[in-house]
């Protein structure tokens, strides 16, 4: 008897090949090596062990593994979400500081001034003798490299239009000063205070009034944390803002709104009383009524700002403060969500963050994009508002997601059709076909998200409707596959209507047929059949046919549908032997599955039954 393959047949890992395929789970290929199949189908099969000698005899087998899972040491460590939270760190080739580092050299004239005026030590001339110099830092414990120094007072000098003695007297009222690093400190803020205040000139230095406006202290703040949010909050609510807040438009007691802002920015209660003291002296371009700003929608607004622009794009916030106002459609008093309660949209977050120096052009540690989350998670106005900040910013597209597209007049457009994941190549609309949440995929796809970018093929003349539609992964698998496989059935429909080819096939030789058979969703597979002519009765390379991924899923409609209504054959019992694993391993207590999943398993199993077969046969010919 030949053994069926079980990991040829679940797209599932080995370690969850006992959890019975669960109906939402991480996305991984149809069709996995058939490698170790017989140990895990006789269980407690004795191993066989090879020497090395002998292993330099048997010929490697081929590696079918998804592409994503082919790694050849441990990842690198990252936090998921951090660099989605970043502000102005990103590289950009618009700034003239771009290319700044640490190991940039210092100029003569900086070296001087630090030696003859800040040291106020003549024999530190040398650059031996400065380089090893530390000083005592005034709020680290560690003493720091005078090079910080340096480089601090020549950035502030090249990129700020400061004066050598400006920076004197700036590090005098504030010690921490040439302290920071570059990097992390005065580039985000400089490229604040440039972009969001509107205050850089035309060689790209700080306007000479933000200059005098600006308190020394300024570099020492939060801007992730507090200036970027609730600056953010004024342009929110129509309050006045940027470039308004330094170049005279206003005026109040302490000279200017930037003296105020930056008193008043960090305390909830004082920054919404200062709102509302702005309202009522300048008034709102946005806000209606008189309802005043409350310390809560102030605290709302920065929550959901600094959660980042990777949550604004998936419109994950409910998942985290869901809405508690009603339960069951019920009026019942609870928490409203952090949306309702600073009464902003997701897209209108998407916007602001990227108007405040959050990068577009981030990706996770898969590799998905801003685009693949905002279409998988059916984000339709952040996507629209993603693509619409992008293209207004013009700025270059990672050569890695877009193909023939090194500098498109308008780049939002492009990385949301053509934009590939690195992990596995596949575009947004693959993910807007399966559907995905924050911690899971194939939820159900989104017609309107599919609507949306198939629009913009028309609108744009820079893919083919076809050719898109048509897109593969890196292992070969298609947009259609992936909705079959979510049980996605309008968006299938849209495809086939669209001309998607029904023929295609994976690099494991899986066909939609399979996808739609492990997906389990009856009427996909019925559509397919009577109005794509999709065959359900064909093998993949590990000889395998959707009848044995819908048993391996447990999919009992589908398995009924494709036994007595198509008459599919399973040549040698081997389906029926692997029906029968699944039974026997539910009752082993084998993978964590409830009573219902289990009389499931056995209902699938009743159909590969041979004395049922011969039963049912039986009846026929005496009614016959």
């Amino acid at each position: 008897m030949r053994f069926v393959s079980l990991l040829s047949i679940t797209p599932l890992a080995v370690s969850s090949v006992v959890a019975f395929a669960p109906k939402a789970s991480v996305l991984f290929d149809t069709d996995v090596s058939a490698r170790a199949s017989i140990g895990l189908l006789r269980v407690g099969a004795p191993a066989v062990t090879l020497g090395s000698s002998e292993m330099s005899d048997v010929p490697q087998p081929i590696d079918r593994r998804p592409h994503e899972q082919r790694v050849s040491g441990p990842r690198k460590a990252r936090r998921l979400n951090h660099p989605f939270q970043h502000l102005q760190r990103h590289s950009d080739p618009w700034w003239d500081d771009n290319n700044w580092d640490d190991t940039v050299a210092v100029s003569s004239k900086v070296h001087d001034f630090y030696v003859d005026v800040l040291s106020g030590n003549s024999s530190m001339s040398d650059d031996h003798a400065l380089s090893n110099q530390l000083l005592n830092s005034t709020f680290a414990q560690q003493p720091i490299d005078v090079r910080t120094s340096l480089l601090a007072m020549q950035y502030l000098h090249m990129h700020g239009g400061y004066t050598l003695e400006e920076i004197r007297g700036m590090s005098a009222k504030f010690p921490p000063l040439l302290e920071m690093d570059v990097l992390r400190h005065f580039r985000p803020k400089m490229r604040f205070l440039k972009e969001c205040l509107g205050g850089a000139t035309s060689d790209q230095l700080l306007n000479q009034q933000l200059r005098d406006a600006l308190p020394p202290n300024f570099f020492g703040t939060r801007l992730e944390r507090t200036i970027a949010p609730r600056h953010a909050f004024l342009v929110h609510i129509g309050l006045p803002s940027g470039k308004q807040l330094w170049d005279g438009t206003y005026e109040t007691r302490r000279g200017s709104l930037l003296d105020d802002f930056l008193v008043m920015h960090r305390k909830p209660k004082q920054f919404a009383s200062m709102c509302n003291n702005w309202r009522r002296q300048y008034g709102s371009m946005k806000l209606a009524g008189n309802l005043p700003i409350k310390p809560e929608q102030v605290i709302a607004f920065d929550k959901l700002f600094q959660r980042g622009i990777l949550s604004a794009a998936r419109d994950d916030s409910s998942y985290i403060h869901p809405d508690e106002t009603g339960v069951n459609g019920k009026n019942i008093p609870g928490s409203p969500s952090l949306l309702k309660t600073a009464n902003v949209t997701s897209a209108q977050l998407v916007r602001y963050l990227i108007q405040h120096g959050a990068n577009p052009w981030e990706t996770d540690v898969r590799g998905a994009s801003l685009f693949h989350w905002a279409s998988g998670c059916g984000n339709l106005d952040g996507l629209q508002a993603l693509v619409e900040e992008c293209d207004k910013l013009g700025s270059r597209l990672p050569s890695r997601g877009i193909a023939n597209s090194t500098s498109p007049s308008t780049p939002g457009v492009h990385a949301a059709l053509l934009w590939k994941a690195s992990r596995d190549d596949a575009v947004p609309l693959h993910w807007a076909a399966a559907g995905a949440g924050p911690k899971e995929f194939g939820i159900g796809g989104h017609m309107s998200i599919c609507n949306y970018l198939l629009s913009l093929c028309t609108g744009y003349s820079i893919v083919p409707e076809r050719k898109l539609i048509n897109s593969q992964t890196r292992d070969g698998n298609t947009i259609l596959m992936w909705s079959a496989w979510s049980r996605s059935a309008d968006i299938v429909k849209l495809l086939v209507r669209n001309r998607a080819d029904t023929t295609k096939s994976n690099r494991n030789g899986c066909t939609v047929a399979h996808w739609a058979a492990s997906g389990g969703d009856l009427s996909v597979c019925q559509y397919l059949h009577e109005m794509a002519n999709v065959n359900f009765n064909v093998e993949n390379s590990a000889r395998n046919t959707p009848l044995s991924h819908s048993v391996a899923y447990g999919r009992y409609d589908v398995a009924k549908w494709l036994k007595e209504d198509l008459k599919v054959d399973d040549e040698g019992g081997n389906v029926e032997v692997l029906a029968l694993d699944f039974v026997h391993w539910a009752e082993m207590g084998v993978g964590l599955i409830n009573e219902e999943e289990e009389e499931e398993r056995r209902g699938v199993y009743s159909l590969f039954n041979s004395f049922n077969d011969w039963k049912s046969e039986e009846m026929g010919e005496e009614e016959v």
